[in-house]
């Protein structure tokens, strides 16, 4: 008679039953998804590869070369005005130093910019709408699109029309989750008006966190929304690839249940589990930079075969500890 099965080896077993249902190696729905790390907390979006691969590979470029990392959000809407409260907050274009004596006053720098894009087709015609969630670029104008990105609060499709002055904006990403509660705690920061002081374009409206000045001479970058960091998930260490030494840190550390993203812990619940794996064999693959690289492509024979030989390692290791427990 064969011996009962632990109940660690019931979930491994559990866990490859569902692998072997979910994993598909030759087409993944899911588009590229980044983590934004601010100092109000944590969001993720979804980028829409596929629709908008242009827009979508602009911003991967400055997110891979962590030109947006440090950068503060400049603008929330969110004011008396019925029609633009709620409306977007806006980052990525720059950063704020703050005074070396014997100045008192904060000064902005920009983020290092590449040149402008080609708009890709605005909402009303087929892009993605700029309805609540979404994220898209600023710009000044047609074909102006660098570095800046704002996030919609409300549903902002007056701003797909292509018949704009402005050539309409698209979106190419959605907050995921409860991500809006981060961003919406941006939007109801309070601005410099409400402190009784203006600083003038394009700083108007830039939310401040825990200050009780009354001049811009008091604001200090302490006092703003900064973007830590924004990076590719699955990424374990930074190096703007998914790939397998992303799969080597998670191996190394799985079943951690004090784990840190940097540990391998893609879905930071604090414990690494086969629910990391799968998100790490979602990203893998998926070149980030690349603007013709869509979440449907098959991947290659050694990208299969890798991902394989992860699945199989990891279940070795669980059933390893299972037999130890």
């Amino acid at each position: 008679m064969l011996p009962p099965l632990h109940a660690k080896s019931l979930s491994i077993v559990s866990f490859i039953s569902i692998f072997s249902l979910t994993w598909s190696p030759t087409i993944s729905n899911a588009g590229t998804v980044v983590r934004f790390d601010t100092v109000e907390g944590a969001f993720d979006l979804e980028l829409f590869d596929d629709q908008v691969p242009v827009t979508v590979n602009n911003f991967l470029g400055y997110v891979n070369t962590q030109r947006y990392d440090g950068s503060v959000v400049h603008r929330n809407s969110d004011t008396s005005d019925p029609v633009l409260r709620d409306f977007v907050i806006q980052g990525g274009g720059f950063f704020l130093n703050d005074p070396t004596p014997p100045s008192d006053t904060i000064s902005f720098a920009n983020v290092v910019t590449d040149p402008p894009i080609d708009d890709e087709p605005g909402g009303g015609v087929t892009g993605p709408s700029n309805v609540r969630g979404t994220i898209a670029m600023a710009k000044s104008g047609t074909d102006t699109v660098t570095s800046q990105w704002f996030i919609n609060q409300g549903d902002n499709s007056i701003l797909d029309s292509p018949t704009r002055p402005d050539g309409g904006f698209s979106a190419f990403g959605q907050v995921l989750g409860d991500g809006m509660t981060v961003v919406d705690a941006i939007g109801d920061l309070p601005l410099p008006s409400d402190f009784g002081f203006g600083i003038g374009a394009p700083f108007n409206d830039l939310p401040l966190r825990n200050f009780s000045g009354d001049s811009i001479d008091d604001i200090r970058e302490i006092h703003t929304v900064v973007v830590e960091r924004i990076f590719v998930f699955a990424d374990f260490n930074h190096d703007n690839s998914v790939n397998s030494a992303d799969l080597a840190i998670l191996n190394n550390n799985f079943g951690n249940s004090n784990a840190d993203f940097e540990d391998g812990d893609a879905d930071n619940d604090g414990t690494i589990t086969g629910k990391d794996f799968l998100i790490w064999q979602r990203a893998f693959g998926e070149p980030p930079t690349s603007a013709s690289a869509t979440t449907s492509a098959i991947p290659e024979p050694t990208s299969v075969a890798l991902a394989a030989c992860g699945l199989a390692a990891l279940c070795s290791r669980m059933l390893v500890r299972a037999r130890q427990a």
